[in-house]
């Protein structure tokens, strides 16, 4: 049976990017106790490919980068779902980092990291709501624009 965050993910006609998880010494996620600490999660499409690159303030507008930190948090949610076997067992989210890559004196990150936040509140309701911090960098990996990363405390 599908939870309910499950059900809002199929009413909205989305469905999880292909993950590449690799790298010797790094693991997508931790869990501790009852908290579910997840890495770096970059905007990857259905073909396992970064669907967009480059920075805001030059190559992407702000509404690329929305779209792109609203990818990030289908991303993540399925991390999560690998994680914890269900959406449903997130309590709710704790804390993120929303990392931009953008061009110096490029001021609407949190616009941009917005697609993140918003994705999760719609999928996971009040669960998803969190604290964050999001900042401006110049470079990120694979020139992806918009990297998350996340705490979550589960639901036992």
């Amino acid at each position: 049976q599908m939870g309910t965050a499950e059900d809002r993910l199929s009413e909205q006609g989305l469905s999880f990017p292909k993950q590449r998880l690799k790298g010797q010494g790094v693991t997508p996620y931790k869990i501790i106790d009852d908290l579910l600490f997840i890495g770096g999660v970059a905007p990857y499409g259905a073909d396992g490919t970064l669907a967009f690159k480059g920075r805001l303030g030059s190559d992407l507008t702000i509404e690329q980068g929305h779209q792109a930190a609203r990818l990030v948090g289908l991303n993540m949610l399925q991390i999560i779902r690998v994680a914890l076997g269900d959406l449903d067992r997130v309590d709710y989210v704790v804390k993120v980092v929303s990392m931009v890559s953008t061009t110096k004196g490029f001021s609407s990150i949190n616009q941009v990291s917005d697609g993140f936040s918003d994705l999760l509140t719609e999928i996971l309701g009040e669960r998803g709501l969190h604290a964050r911090n999001a900042i401006g960098a110049s470079t990120l990996h694979e020139n992806a624009p918009v990297i998350c990363d996340a705490i979550v405390k589960i639901r036992r």
